[in-house]
């Protein structure tokens, strides 16, 4: 058998698809874990990385005197599976494969997956061939030449991977441990630091210092506007930026009548093609278009794997001798862009451009299929159009200019104005990402006179360097060697995950700020590049096989070792400085009812809220929504009428929810409710307000003195306001409730959203579960839900609010399980199943189950039934069974239904008996019929 191993599900699907040819890819799972089967071969997904590099057992506690984190640095480390039911699942293929080939992505971290399912595979067959398959594009063409020629596994490149992985643990846990340990800072509050990730943010709070530093100098520009042919056209004055004013002033002065044309000076421009996309290029281009450098990734990724572009992660800008660029073009000819694409056909260039890297990895990113805007998604397709449109650029011809520049004079003062023609667009005419903006001016000639309709003088001032945009990071961060092209991205999207950087243009939150300076100024070699860039010089020579894995290793933990030096030395200062610095990062501004301080407090488990510095004095407070919806942190903009700092909600993977002023977004999240207390009307709501009373639950759980002095109301309108406030509230937590049962119930889609629905239902009177389980199927579909959907989701809002109901007369939980498990659905199916039969369901004594029915019956505000003695109820079983043709089951559901007994059939209601207990009514005439004649014959016999 035939084990191939790719690097995910998806491509392990795609390349058995492209293998087979013709013949039918069965998809089996194990475990959950896909396999795709074809002939004698089985292709298997891993996840990534299915092990991970961790330390030995013992280093688990961060408090530990013995393994501090020093010790880190010199701590032995071992390999911990992460994903044990694909290991399990390669290792079981692997020991009846005659021949295993490793599929994984072709760079330093692909070859290092690949090497870790090599282990997996050694490990329970020694002695199976082993071989690798190198590509660049999952498509038929470059599958079909790779697995024709397998070649090793690079161990060189895997080392240098094994190397990066180790580095980067004992770099950042030693260094996170020791910054979190010192500011007494843990759980999800604690101060990462990294190999990479800490120059990076360097370089942010640099900038921010850069900006904050910038003295702005005034300037002034001189231009005037003349006419020729009824066209206006703006000339600048020669000098450009003026520094001193009065010199700025004299030259407007001396500007005077005519404009003389002193010179016309025309040519033409090369605008040459660009060159091919390697992974920053590609980032910073995508970034154009309104894409973070994380997202760009994902999409390129999920675009390669689908067999629509070539590999992402690539340094080349040369495209290799061996890329067939015509069977790209025929084979993107049947894209939705085939005009272009024949265009280039006829106009294309001699020889592709070429960019100044160039490797033998992977090509440049390039287009290898065909999509579709519907087959893809708007994104993804935009992402397709880019790369695209990028490889047929590089195909097209330079775009020409015909240039234009234009001298002029007036009273003694020198003026230009320069326009631009595009005589052949080149290029542009398939790439409309760089816009190509043509100036035309009019014709001019030498001494030509014109008139000055206005002269400009613009009083300006310098501006400060930009901040640092994602694309302009990971570029700077190349130039620098931070990182590699796979992780430039990682590491600014977990700057922010860390809540350490914040918005586009990137810049530092107060907690990165102060955790960089802490070390710049007690052990700057962490956060300078020059410390990264020796590492990865490293990494470079263990791919070329120049340095071993263990040397680069150990040079490592010496230069992390001297870093602690420094640290260590001043652990108390470097903690002291960040816990007083951070604590103002959670402050928010001035409480409003006692004047105290409002901050954010995180607590365990979920929970966060603002209180007061004053507590227990001050019990003002805000709630936040618990931290599954994002960590709560402070933004620098302040509320112009609080006066307090906005709030904002961070989540890794997710878009910043922006709260704003936590005090308006409290104020106006309860007004609505506030309302529906009766008594509550304008003037009251302001009164309450201006007191700090903003909710439906502070009213309901104020005194009636307390509140009657605070609103200034007579004591009984308090009380009614109070218990008005009592009655809102509940129906607020049974609104919750219902929001909550439609949340666990109902499938998110696009376009219905949960408040959608809670405000169609409450049209129609739904808004509580209660009502949900007496609503119709009719109603739930008007409210947007689908006809299947709506009929289980009334069962399920049925068995609910009735298990509910059971539950709030009383009966023990053990006992309520059993009830609910024998299908007892609520009260009132309680008391008509009848005491024997819950009896027969359940296991449990008729007694016990007696003394339940008087729990229901008091909370139903009925008769407790009287208890029937075992003897009485088996002597009427017996009776019962006695009548000619009565089974067993029918006299359970008689009892069931308190028929206990001859006399009883006698005198019940058949058609009131037949519906409680689905006995046919006939028959039961039938029965009443032959007890009658029964209990005749006995008095005869009497």
């Amino acid at each position: 058998m035939h084990l191939i191993v790719a690097e995910k599900n998806i491509s392990a699907h795609r390349i058995a698809q492209i293998l087979a040819g013709g013949t039918r890819v069965i998809e089996k799972k194990d475990a959950g874990v896909s396999t795709y089967s074809f002939g004698d071969t089985i292709t298997v997904g891993l996840r990534g990385h299915v092990v991970e590099v961790d330390f030995e057992p013992g280093y688990e506690n961060w408090r530990s005197e013995k393994y501090t984190p020093r010790s880190l640095i010199d701590a032995k480390t071992i390999k911990v599976p992460t994903e044990k039911r694909i290991v399990s699942l390669v290792q079981k293929l692997a020991r009846h494969a005659d021949r295993v080939t490793i599929a994984t992505d072709f760079d330093t971290e692909g070859e290092l997956i690949g090497k870790e399912a090599y282990e997996l595979v050694r490990a329970v067959n020694k002695n199976v061939k082993i071989d690798r398959a190198r590509f660049s594009a999952i498509t038929a063409q470059e599958i079909g030449s790779a697995f024709a020629n397998t070649t090793d596994l690079d161990f060189a490149l895997a080392a240098a991977g094994e190397a990066r992985q180790s580095i980067d643990l004992m770099w950042g846990a030693s260094l996170t441990r020791f910054i979190s340990l010192a500011a007494k800072r843990g759980g999800n509050n604690i101060l990462s630091v990294g190999r990479v990730q800490s120059p990076t943010l360097s370089m942010i709070v640099d900038r921010e210092k850069e900006i904050e530093k910038f003295v702005p100098e005034k300037y002034w520009q001189l231009g005037l506007l003349t006419e020729k042919a009824g066209e206006q056209i703006e000339a600048r004055h020669t000098n450009g930026r003026f520094k001193d004013q009065k010199a700025a002033e004299l030259a407007r002065d001396r500007t005077k009548e005519p404009l003389v044309v002193t010179e016309v000076r025309e040519g033409t421009k090369q605008d040459r093609s660009p060159s091919p996309f390697d992974t920053t290029t590609y980032i910073v281009a995508a970034a154009r278009l309104g894409f973070s450098a994380a997202n760009a990734m994902r999409i390129a990724e999920e675009l390669y794997m689908n067999g629509y572009i070539s590999y992402p992660r690539t340094d080349n800008t040369v495209y290799p001798a061996s890329l067939d660029l015509n069977g790209v073009l025929a084979t993107i000819r049947n894209s939705p862009f085939t005009k272009d694409v024949d265009w280039i056909i006829s106009h294309r260039r001699a020889e592709p451009t070429r960019g100044k890297k160039s490797s033998t990895d992977h090509p440049p990113i390039y287009p290898t299929g065909v999509a579709t805007r519907e087959g893809i998604g708007d994104d993804a397709f935009r992402i397709y159009e880019l790369v695209l449109r990028r490889f047929l650029a590089t195909l097209a011809p330079d775009a020409l200019w015909k240039t234009l520049k234009v001298n002029f004079e007036a009273g003694g003062e020198t003026y230009t104005v320069t326009g631009g023609l595009l005589l052949e667009p080149g290029w542009h005419a398939v790439y409309p990402f760089s816009e190509a903006k043509e100036t035309i001016l009019p014709a001019f000639v030498t001494g030509e006179k014109l008139p000055i309709r206005k002269v400009n003088l613009e009083e300006k001032e310098t501006l400060p360097p930009a901040r640092y945009t994602q694309s302009k990071l990971i570029q700077r961060m190349e130039e620098l060697g931070l990182g590699t092209k796979s992780t430039r991205h990682e590491v600014i999207a977990r700057l922010v995950s860390r809540k350490y950087i914040e918005g586009n243009p990137l810049r530092p939150t107060l907690v990165g700020r102060v955790v960089t300076e802490a070390l710049e100024q007690n052990a700057d070699t962490i956060t300078k590049p020059e410390m990264t860039q020796t590492i990865e010089s490293h990494m470079q020579q263990i791919k070329e096989s120049k340095r071993t894995r263990d040397d680069v290793i150990a040079e490592s933990r010496s230069m992390l070792h001297k870093a602690f030096d420094q640290l260590e030395a001043n652990e108390q200062v470097i903690g002291n400085d960040i816990r007083d610095r951070t604590a103002e990062e959670l402050n928010l501004g001035r409480c409003p009812a006692c004047g105290g301080t409002l901050a954010i407090k995180h607590m365990r488990g979920s929970t966060q809220f603002i209180g007061c510095s004053r507590y227990p004095e001050c019990t003002f407070n805000i709630g936040l929504p618990v931290t599954q919806w994002g960590w709560a942190v402070r933004t620098d903009d302040i509320c112009d009428k609080h006066h307090l700092h906005f709030v904002r909600l961070v989540r890794k993977g997710a878009r910043p929810w922006d709260i704003g002023c936590p005090l308006c977004h409290h104020i106006s999240s309860n007004a609505e409710s506030l309302t529906e207390i009766p008594s509550m009307d304008e003037a009251l709501l302001e009164k309450a307000r201006s007191k700090h009373i903003y909710t439906v639950a502070e009213i309901a759980r104020s005194e009636p003195d307390a509140l009657a002095k605070s609103l200034d109301l007579p004591l009984e309108k308090a009380g009614k306001l109070k218990s008005e406030a009592g009655i809102v509230l509940e129906k607020l937590r049974r609104r919750s409730e219902c929001r909550k049962f439609l949340r666990n119930h109902l499938i998110p889609r696009k376009g219905r959203s949960y408040a959608k629905i809670m405000e169609a239902l409450g049209q129609s009177g739904v808004t509580d579960l209660a009502s949900l389980a007496h609503a119709t199927p009719a109603t739930l579909q008007q409210a947007g839900i689908g006809e299947t959907e709506a009929r289980d989701l009334l069962t399920e809002a049925r068995l609910t609010h009735n298990s509910q109901l059971l539950k709030g007369t009383g009966i023990p939980a053990v006992s309520l399980k059993k009830y609910l498990e024998a299908g007892v659905s609520g009260p009132e199916d309680f008391v008509s199943t009848g005491a024997e039969k819950l009896a027969t369901l359940t296991g449990m004594s008729t007694g016990t189950i007696n003394r339940h029915l008087a729990l229901v019956c008091e909370y139903l505000h009925r008769p407790v039934p009287l208890a029937v003695p075992k003897a009485k109820l088996a002597k009427g079983r017996k009776e019962l069974l006695s009548v000619k043709g009565l089974a067993a089951t029918t006299a359970d559901k008689l009892i069931g239904a308190g028929v206990i007994s001859g006399d009883l059939l006698l005198a019940a209601d058949t058609k009131k008996l037949a519906a409680s207990t689905g006995i046919d009514e006939e028959k039961l005439r039938g029965y009443q019929a032959l007890m009658k004649k029964k209990k005749e014959n006995a008095i005869i016999r009497i």
